[in-house]
């Protein structure tokens, strides 16, 4: 299945998205005004590049699907996305309409694709852009390239990110109030979680899949976005092995889980049409069968429908989950 196999091969890749980001603050300055009744708007993305629009943005084209949630959640619908159906299907946080128009993969754009849909911003990830294609999208329109992921403070980088989007758009007030709405959530679940007596309960947030003869897992340990949003929901790290600087993603086997304590919540990605990993998977493994956690029944599929990299509506919705699949 082409999304299966894209999943698989972004993750094993850190989403083939940025390395280590940054949590600075993004630089936004108002410049004098164009002539046309609005300030021009000057940022520095996250590139450490100036750049300058005549007023807010609204033709956006987005070529990254974290670029294409904080768009839409600030409530711009882009003109253009790339890989429209992928986000539909793993980013339920902003739906996107019927008039998105695809402009190709998140990992090769066409030029012609987005050109064409005029836009006066291209907004994506600091890999979006091939880099022997940058000089054609910058003569279409205005490029700002975001940081992904770091696992030094996601939040602030996600929460910085909107702001920066929202100034793009003229949308400030409303970044202002997702970031409130993410910290009044990740409380209201923080007491949900304690009054269900599951306070400090180990969990970790994996990816098992197939791969030639034998299985590998995904884990993603302190940093990621599961372990940040479930630390702020009362929950602690059960895999504890740093992965990556970006996105907290490393691999393990099925033996690798025994150093797992006995206790934890073992949380699997999937989604809707995708085959189940552990039933397809590890059902028959007897190593997987005898894990204390197995045992105990505190396996669950989580995630469907989240795109666990997006901005807070979607790891607001990733802690949610967590917290229904732990029995909070």
């Amino acid at each position: 299945m082409r999304l299966r196999t894209a999943l698989v091969a972004a993750l094993a890749a850190a989403l083939s998205l940025t390395a280590c980001g940054t949590t600075d603050a993004p630089v936004t300055d108002a410049a004098p005004s164009t002539g046309s009744g609005e300030a021009a708007i000057t940022v520095t993305d996250g590139r450490g590049t100036e750049v300058t629009l005549d007023g807010p943005a609204t033709r956006v084209v987005t070529l990254e699907w974290a670029s294409t949630e904080y768009v839409a959640s600030l409530g711009v619908m882009p003109v253009g996305a790339s890989d429209v159906e992928g986000y539909s299907s793993w980013a339920s946080a902003a739906p996107l309409d019927d008039t998105v128009q695809d402009v190709g993969v998140r990992t090769e754009p066409s030029i012609d694709s987005v050109a064409q849909l005029e836009p006066d911003l291209i907004l994506g990830d600091l890999t979006s852009v091939p880099e022997e294609a940058m000089a054609q999208m910058e003569r279409i329109a205005p490029v700002v390239l975001l940081d992904g992921a770091n696992t030094e403070d996601l939040v602030g980088l996600v929460k910085q990110n909107q702001a920066l989007v929202g100034t793009l758009l003229g949308k400030e007030a409303e970044a202002e109030q997702l970031a409130a709405d993410f910290d009044a959530r990740m409380a209201e679940l923080a007491d949900r979680v304690d009054a269900a007596g599951l306070t400090g309960t180990p969990m970790v947030f994996t990816y098992p899949y197939a791969e030639a003869n034998s299985i590998s897992i995904r884990m993603h340990g302190p940093g990621s976005a599961p372990s940040v949003v479930g630390g702020l929901i009362g929950l602690e790290d059960a895999w504890t092995e740093p992965g990556d600087a970006a996105y907290g993603l490393s691999s393990a086997d099925v033996e690798g889980l025994t150093r797992l304590p006995d206790d934890t919540r073992f949380l699997y990605w999937g989604n809707e049409g995708e085959e189940d990993p552990v039933e397809g998977v590890l059902a028959d493994n007897a190593v997987w069968q005898q894990l204390p956690f197995v045992e105990a029944g505190h396996v669950h599929r989580a995630g469907v429908g989240i795109w666990v990299y997006g901005g807070t509506p979607s790891l607001a919705q990733l802690a949610e989950d967590i917290a229904t699949q732990i029995g909070a």
